[in-house]
């Protein structure tokens, strides 16, 4: 997605980029009012993104899923991969958990992670 600069907000329809006095979206053609454009400032909440990181591992990424759906499926691909080659080459059941607790283990910290270090803004002027 575009990166947007001060003077820009995010189109409540089509999540472009446009400029914060717009009174029609450029890219979709839809007519903007203030009403819109308060609902867009106020966006998501970045202690919520952690909370849900911390508690839901990778569905977290679901809360901003416009940008973040490729680190969701990852995730779940790399889960149902694990366990596919666990089946196919029919490892040890205990040796099967380790790992797969290992993994859960390693994408619900990245989750917590790339949720945390992501600066207020980003969540603040998420796109609806």
């Amino acid at each position: 997605m575009d990166e947007k600069k001060e003077d820009e907000i995010y189109c409540p329809e089509c999540g472009k980029v446009i400029k914060r006095k717009s009174v029609i979206c450029l890219h979709c053609g839809i007519q903007i009012n203030e009403l819109e454009v308060k609902k867009v400032i106020i966006g998501k909440s970045k202690i919520v993104a952690i909370v849900l990181a911390i508690l839901f591992s990778f569905f977290s990424w679901l809360y901003t899923y416009k940008k973040n759906i490729n680190k969701f499926l990852i995730s779940i691909l790399a889960n149902l991969t694990l366990l596919n080659l666990v089946g196919y080459f029919k490892i040890e059941a205990i040796n099967t958990l380790t790992w797969l607790i290992i993994l859960l283990f390693v994408i619900w910290i990245w989750a917590i992670i790339d949720n945390a270090r992501r600066p207020n803004s980003f969540y603040q002027n998420y796109p609806k």
